[in-house]
């Protein structure tokens, strides 16, 4: 395997706590193996070194850092969001948790599952459709199935990805799908405004304002935006006192305001911390 300098940066919770789906730990190995719509990763870490492969374009170093962010300035951001004492007790209790930029269109996707479900369900689901739509991959011995082309899912029957126990989520995906293939979303969308592409988002049949900023957030990087689910409303009203009437875009604005640029790192801090509260 690789190896690569790896300062400040908790694995577990940054690949297993709710930004992607698709990564499982082997106890024995004490490796993460996780498989994308291109690739299969192997990261182990010891220390502060990161033992790293994919597969099957070996050696691609230029993906593992896209896609760990190690590009972040973390020391910075850590800075910028210890504004209060309930983002350094969060911080506190989970040192060197990051944030991932995974592949557009398979985050979309995966969030689209994620539509009133826990994440044990979401990847469940997930690695359900990977075996029954996704290209079989062998590596380190092992058998994988990659995350599904876009054009596979348009194209399948609903009753198979039903099959999938998707539920009512099936056709939205499928749906999802189609509306990239058809409109070139995935490509433009890099190049969009975080405002034209949360517009663009919201096009879409079943993304709505949560879906559209976990996107935003996981795939995309943008910064001051955070995905507020039931425990991200939560901490802004038990923590930060505000009405639990409020709309949901005027709580994202105004943890966006508050962290000047950074709501999504605390917001993931935050959302970490709450949901594992006694």
């Amino acid at each position: 395997m690789n190896k690569l300098i790896l300062e400040n940066y908790d694995l577990n919770m940054t690949l297993m706590g709710g930004q992607a789906f698709c990564f499982d730990y082997d106890e024995k190995e004490n490796t993460y193996y996780g498989v994308t719509r291109d690739s299969v990763l192997k990261l182990k870490k010891e220390n502060d070194v990161l033992y790293w492969q994919t597969y099957p374009k070996k050696n691609d170093l230029d993906f593992i850092k896209g896609y760990l962010r190690l590009d972040s300035d973390y020391n910075k951001i850590l800075k910028k969001i210890k504004k209060d004492e309930h983002v350094k007790k969060a911080i506190k209790k989970y040192p060197n948790l990051r944030l991932l930029k995974q592949d557009f269109e398979e985050t979309l996707l995966s969030f689209l599952v994620s539509s009133n479900n826990n994440i044990k369900s979401i990847r469940r689901i997930i690695r359900e459709m990977n075996k029954r739509f996704g290209k079989k991959i062998k590596a380190d011995g092992k058998e994988f199935y990659l995350f599904p082309e876009t054009e596979t899912i348009a194209n399948a029957k609903l009753e198979d990805l039903l099959a999938c126990k998707l539920g009512f989520r099936a056709k939205f995906i499928k749906g999802a799908a189609n509306h990239l293939l058809k409109t070139n979303l995935h490509k433009k969308i890099i190049k969009m405004s975080e405002e034209k592409a949360r517009s663009s988002l919201l096009e879409i049949n079943g993304v709505g304002e949560k879906i559209a900023d976990c996107v935003l957030v996981f795939s995309l990087s943008f910064d001051n935006t955070t995905p507020l689910d039931v425990w991200g409303k939560r901490f802004l009203v038990q923590f930060y006192k505000l009405n639990p009437k409020m709309k949901y875009t005027d709580m994202r604005k105004w943890i966006g305001d508050y962290f000047e640029g950074y709501s999504a790192w605390a917001g993931q801090f935050l959302f970490e911390y709450i949901r594992h509260l006694d």
